[in-house]
């Protein structure tokens, strides 16, 4: 009985620590939303991640509809919370824009990417 225990307690270990080896910083929220319509252009891009991040080698860009850079090559994660990253953005006028995010998990440096887009009024 008290071997079964044992290996019952292992297989436990071993899955949590699989599941934890395959995690990946996904996007969890970000400013201005996906997908959202602005009425004044922001600033800058705010995304929230699920894991901390890598900040070598995670980043944020933003382009305009003609694929022109409208961000400020400043993209960082944030010192006080490793699971926010933003960038600034150049003035921005009417129309649709793409975030494209690249997140590099600082545990075990899995990596995603993803776009959405929003809109600023005219």
């Amino acid at each position: 009985m008290r071997n079964i225990a044992t290996v019952l307690l292992a297989s436990i270990f071993s899955l949590a620590a699989a599941t934890a080896a395959f995690a990946h910083s996904e996007l969890q929220s970000s400013v201005p939303a996906a997908n959202a319509t602005v009425k004044d252009a922001p600033k800058t891009i705010e995304i929230d991640f699920s894991e901390e991040l890598n900040p070598k080698l995670s980043k944020i860009e933003v382009q305009d509809s003609m694929g022109m850079t409208m961000d400020k090559g400043d993209s960082h994660v944030s010192d006080s919370d490793a699971k926010h990253m933003s960038v600034d953005l150049q003035s921005l006028s009417a129309g649709t824009y793409k975030v494209l995010w690249t997140s590099v998990a600082a545990d075990d440096g899995h990596k995603l990417t993803g776009t959405y887009t929003f809109t600023v009024q005219p």
